[in-house]
């Protein structure tokens, strides 16, 4: 419950190794777990809403066809925030992230449109080159089989309250529940992941992220949760020390 994890998050957060990566996944999930809590405990008879399956693919694909955005051209170089060479990607994969609407606008207002046309870079202050490779590969994997109408467009549509693991659930794609699993492994790489999708705005990938985490810490004692971040309570064992 809320009250028995309060007094476990909040060391891992004031952890200063862990505290960027830590902030916004943690406490995203906690806010998911209190929101699932509050429907179970309306009673029975209350309406549990989730994501539509249909209109999650509809808006996904609205989002790489950029839709209501500035022309964009057909490809894309992204500045992850720890190397100084760019990552060109193809207009499609680069649309999976709704952050490029935003800096194609921005792009547009302030440059030549024949020069915006020709190249555009967008810098990502709060991504890391590893989690942006991982982000492509997602977008990469998507489009595999989409087609050129995008019709081909598949996706996990996780559902509210998360009942069990990713891998066991009916609406995960099992090729998302594997992609997840691998990056778990990392806990670090996880946490970085969740907060460089949340930069870029993916809410597919975002969606799979916190589940993700929400699957490691909904349900868990206090115990278990030392159990799954042992490195940050040793951490702070030996700081108090």
């Amino acid at each position: 419950s809320p009250p028995s994890t309060r007094g476990l998050v909040e060391p891992l957060i004031a952890t200063a190794m862990w505290r960027r990566t830590l902030l916004f996944s943690l406490s995203l999930c906690l806010a998911r777990a209190a929101r699932e809590g509050a429907r179970e405990g309306a009673g029975a008879g209350a309406r549990k809403s989730g994501p539509n399956p249909l209109d999650y693919a509809k808006e996904t694909a609205d989002i790489i066809t950029c839709a209501g955005s500035h022309a964009l051209p057909s490809e894309v170089t992204f500045m992850p925030s720890d190397s100084e060479e760019g990552v060109t990607v193809s207009r499609s994969v680069a649309c999976f992230m709704r952050v490029v609407q935003t800096m194609a606008e921005e792009d547009g207002d302030d440059s030549d449109a024949e020069d915006s046309q020709q190249n555009l870079e967008i810098p990502l202050a709060k991504v890391d080159a590893e989690s942006l490779g991982l982000i492509v590969d997602f977008a990469q994997s998507k489009l595999k089989h989409a087609g050129p109408d995008l019709q081909g467009l598949n996706f996990s549509v996780v559902p509210r309250p998360l009942s069990g693991p990713l891998h066991e659930t009916k609406s995960i794609l099992e090729e998302d529940a594997k992609f997840m699993d691998e990056i778990a492994q990392d806990l670090d790489k996880l946490f970085r992941l969740t907060n460089a999708v949340n930069f870029v705005d993916c809410p597919p990938l975002l969606e799979l992220c916190t589940a993700r985490i929400a699957e490691m810490l909904i349900g868990k004692t206090p115990q278990e949760i030392r159990e799954i971040f042992p490195e940050v309570f040793e951490k702070e064992a030996e700081a108090a020390a």
